[in-house]
């Protein structure tokens, strides 16, 4: 999955069936499937909805069909290489998923750019671009399901296999070193925002984010506190003492509290 933040949700799929063709006169015609209907997906992860799995109902596609003017494109760049308004694109859902067909320019540099990656195997990936505007969730399974009952289509990409960038990878390994990682984090504020019960592991978790930033902010504390000379000059005012407070364990409700004023 890619997301930018434009607010549009992109979704990749390797397809099998995706094939590219070349006629006598060498213009290439590449036709795939860009969704595939009632398949749950990989766990996804988002930073709003934390980790889910999605599937695409039937229909979602057909009055976006109907009325946007769609692009074909590459990595979702802005260029196209067809449209369903100039006619050179052909959108359609059948039992299997929605279905794409496109006779490409062989004149077109991006095209020749691209023919050779998919023979190669290279680009052998199609994405949508997509806004939600019907949608359920399943909030019984773990992690949730979610379910595009319609979506507003923005393109269809061919793109490459996706990977982590290099900083996001870093990110994940020192907090896995901790026991942790982002997805779940994620999975757990978004319960704690939306109000739902949190279980056993949520609890656990919880306690395992305590512990894993106590030390640093007592360290913390520790800096902020003043510091006191043994012999004050007798111009200043001897310095209030007090003990140190003990530790205050808040009720869950207090930590949801503070995550929410923090915007997370």
């Amino acid at each position: 999955m890619k997301m930018k933040n434009d607010g549009i949700e992109r979704r990749d799929m390797l397809v099998e069936d995706l094939e590219l063709r070349v006629d006598e006169a060498g213009a290439p015609t590449v036709e795939g499937y860009a969704a595939v209907f009632n398949s749950l997906s990989e766990p996804l992860f988002e930073l709003d909805n934390g980790r889910f799995r999605e599937k695409v109902a039937p229909g979602a596609f057909a009055k976006t069909i109907r009325e946007q003017n769609v692009p074909l494109l590459v990595e979702h760049a802005n260029l196209p290489l067809a449209t369903t308004r100039s006619g050179t694109l052909k959108l359609w859902e059948d039992d299997h998923g929605l279905r794409f067909s496109s006779m490409l320019e062989p004149s077109d540099p991006d095209v020749m750019r691209l023919v050779p990656k998919m023979r190669r195997g290279d680009m052998a990936r199609c994405s949508f671009g997509f806004y939600p505007m019907r949608e359920t969730w399943d909030e019984k399974q773990r992690p949730r399901v979610r379910t595009l009952h319609e979506v507003k289509l923005y393109d269809v990409s061919i793109v490459a296999r996706p990977a982590y960038p290099a900083t996001e990878a870093k990110v994940r390994k020192q907090l896995a070193d901790d026991g942790l990682d982002v997805e779940s984090l994620a999975e757990l504020l978004v319960r704690l925002r939306q109000g739902l019960e949190l279980n056993d592991e949520d609890m656990t978790l919880l306690r395992r984010i305590v512990a894993t930033c106590q030390p640093y902010i007592d360290a913390t504390v520790a800096e902020a506190a003043p510091v006191h000379r043994d012999h004050p000059a007798e111009a200043e005012q001897p310095a209030e003492t007090t003990s140190a407070p003990d530790v205050i364990v808040h009720p869950l409700s207090w930590y949801r509290e503070q995550l929410a004023q923090l915007g997370v």
